[in-house]
């Protein structure tokens, strides 16, 4: 017999980044940002994590391939369906056969030593 320790009660699984970030480890990749979105908070250098697997919906953050380049587009459905430029909403692209999406960006991991980001400044 031993004594009832306390603590036991609260134990928790170790964290585990593989399996909080990665839940589909054959469909998902990582992408470095080449450069910084302000509006969806992508800093240069920024790491995206990219589910191929994943569902798009409407607002999505996905990979698509244009003119032989990969770009971040938001996805929408609604009032139609096309892709919208992440820097300015107002430009987008219909969607056609012809437009690949490559995955959906599932998370942003920024380098919180080198920048700053501050969109909803309180003074």
């Amino acid at each position: 017999m031993g004594f009832h320790i306390p603590a036991s009660d609260y134990a928790v699984e170790r964290l585990s980044l593989d399996s909080r970030l990665i839940p589909r480890p054959t469909s998902t990749y990582i992408m470095q940002s080449a450069e910084t979105i302000w509006r969806v908070g992508i800093m240069k250098d920024a790491m995206l994590v990219v589910d191929s697997a994943a569902t798009p919906v409407d607002g999505s953050i996905v990979v698509c391939q244009l003119n032989d380049e990969l770009r971040l587009k938001r996805l929408r459905f609604s009032p139609v369906r096309c892709i919208e430029d992440l820097n300015y909403p107002d430009r987008h692209q219909m969607l056609t056969s012809e437009t690949l999406i490559m995955g959906v960006v599932t998370y942003i991991i920024n380098d919180a030593r080198s920048a700053e980001l501050d969109d909803c400044p309180v003074i």
